[in-house]
């Protein structure tokens, strides 16, 4: 069994998904191990402000550093780590991604709104496939 870890940083929660996926004779069986929620609402600042304001900042560069530890205790051998329309809109975003990455040494990329389509397109097809064998 393998672990496998997904960060994503919205516009209302940052969530942290953890998956163990078991491989055998067929295709591998993905089962979610740890799914944890915390609503920052990076949005709130941002789409009013146009920035990430301190507090809101502080609070996810500490969210970071807790998931960091969280992906260390799973044993997680990979994980992704994606930011959409907040971090992207915000003026600050790349400033926040460079923090985290010292701070919690976790790198994030901001994704474009075509990738961010593309991934939950994904998922859902894959969903759908899965759901109908």
């Amino acid at each position: 069994m393998l672990k496998f870890g997904a960060i994503d940083i919205g516009s209302n929660a940052v969530r942290l998904l953890i998956t163990n996926v078991f491989e055998g004779a067929g295709d591998p069986v993905f089962k979610k191990s740890s799914l944890v929620r915390v609503p920052i609402r990076l949005g709130e600042d941002v789409f009013t402000t146009g920035a990430i304001g301190a507090t809101k900042g502080n609070k996810l560069v500490d969210t970071m550093k807790a998931f960091r530890l969280l992906l260390g205790v799973h044993d997680v051998v990979s994980f992704r780590a994606c930011a959409t329309s907040a971090m992207r809109n915000a003026t600050n975003g790349e400033e926040l991604v460079e923090r985290i990455s010292e701070e919690a040494g976790l790198d994030i990329e901001i994704i474009q709104g075509k990738k961010e389509a593309d991934i939950i397109f994904s998922n859902h097809f894959e969903e759908k496939l899965f759901h109908d064998r």
